[in-house]
């Protein structure tokens, strides 16, 4: 059975290659069209870079209890 958040999910470029890069494709539309536009390697950098400190920021869940 397939659930609805199955059907979001987006497939990150493989330059993503960061578990919080992941999340921010992910988790962000902005940030997911920003990077399907960005083909330099600094950019894509910087990019990852700012998506360590989202993840970062992000409030702490509890994964254990899920």
């Amino acid at each position: 059975m397939t659930t609805a958040l199955e059907l979001r999910r987006f497939k990150a470029p493989r330059w993503i290659h960061t578990e919080a890069g992941q999340w921010a494709y992910e988790s962000n539309e902005e940030w997911r069209r920003t990077a399907n536009q960005t083909f330099g390697v600094e950019e894509r950098r910087l990019l990852l870079n700012k998506a360590e400190a989202m993840h970062n920021q992000r409030p702490a869940t509890n994964e254990t209890n899920s």
